[in-house]
């Protein structure tokens, strides 16, 4: 027997899809309704997303955004982050994605555990955790990547871990050693370190940012222990909470224009150290030791063990000082 096949006109077939899609924007507002802080970040990642397809300049390159783009958007280049002190790149990257992959796994994470965690904490613990997490995920991730392996980090998961750590916390706090809560997230937090470890298995394939899960996730428990149930009047509870919300925004919106001020007044910012090294070799051919002197010493913060770096600018001193006693000016 053959069985027909089902045929829906393309009005029906229209119908049913877009009821579907209905009901499932039903579900994710159900989830997100009375989370603001999940909402907008939820929003925000996304909209910053495609600024970088929009500045990369092609829809392909949501598959994999160039590094130049992170770059431009705040990555957490783990040399130039501390070398540069480009504190505010802890923040940025915090919102910054390598691809509609990761940026999506990201965004599931968030959604299944921000609506949790905020309504349990409120908006102002809320946010707090969440940028004080990613924070110490992305330094931890530079740190890592200083002494050990340099990288260009970016995305969301760092927060998110941390979330995970202090839902951890919490249902230890209201449930005990056997809430089913804290096993949950244990589990789930357990399954991002071991995916993370396949990057080096397969680092061709598996591009997992471990240092920022753990330190997120370390720093949102350590956070979440620190959280006291506290009776305050209600008007002092709502000025304290528009306070640290407004905080918060401030830091993102601080970091972010730090971030596009120095991408345009910073000639160094997007240079290694061989490219700080040409720099200080071509101003000292023509004379200029003050701009020589500056690729220096931005090169030496960059690699301050690298005995050739240390050579050349020593060799670069002692130039512009005997042109200084010579009486020739540095131009």
């Amino acid at each position: 027997m053959v069985r027909a096949k089902h045929r829906a006109t393309p009005a029906i077939l229209l119908t049913l899809v877009t009821l579907k899609k209905v009901r499932g924007a039903l579900r994710v507002a159900q989830v997100f309704t009375g989370t603001p802080v999940t909402s907008a970040l939820a929003l925000a990642n996304v909209v910053v997303f495609a600024a970088q397809i929009v500045v990369a300049g092609n829809v392909r390159y949501a598959l994999a955004v160039p590094e130049n783009v992170l770059r431009l958007f705040g990555a957490n280049a783990s040399l130039s982050t501390i070398a540069d002190s480009r504190f505010e790149t802890l923040v940025t990257s915090c919102f910054l994605h390598g691809s509609i992959m990761h940026l999506a796994f990201n965004l599931f994470a968030l959604w299944q555990v921000g609506p949790l965690v905020e309504r349990a904490v409120g908006v102002a613990r809320f946010f707090s955790l969440y940028l004080a997490a990613g924070i110490a995920g992305s330094a931890t991730s530079a740190i890592w990547g200083r002494f050990f392996t340099s990288s260009v980090s970016v995305g969301a998961s760092g927060a998110v871990c941390g979330l995970i750590g202090a839902a951890i916390v919490l249902g230890l706090r209201t449930e005990g050693k056997k809430s089913e809560l804290a096993m949950g997230m244990a589990r789930w937090l357990g399954l991002l370190l071991i995916v993370g470890l396949l990057k080096y298995l397969r680092g061709d394939i598996v591009q997992v940012d471990n240092a920022a899960h753990i330190g997120g996730a370390i720093a949102g428990a350590m956070v979440a222990t620190t959280w006291r149930q506290v009776a305050i009047p209600s008007r002092c509870a709502r000025n304290a909470t528009a306070a640290i919300v407004t905080a918060c925004v401030v830091l993102v919106f601080a970091s972010a224009v730090t971030v596009f001020v120095r991408n345009r007044t910073d000639p160094f910012l997007f240079l290694d150290v061989d490219g700080r090294l040409r720099v200080a070799l071509e101003a000292r051919r023509a004379g200029r030791c003050d701009r020589a002197l500056a690729a220096m010493r931005r090169a030496v913060a960059m690699d301050p063990k690298g005995a050739a770096v240390r050579e050349l600018d020593e060799e670069i001193r002692r130039d512009c000082a005997n042109d200084a006693k010579e009486g020739r000016p540095a131009r």
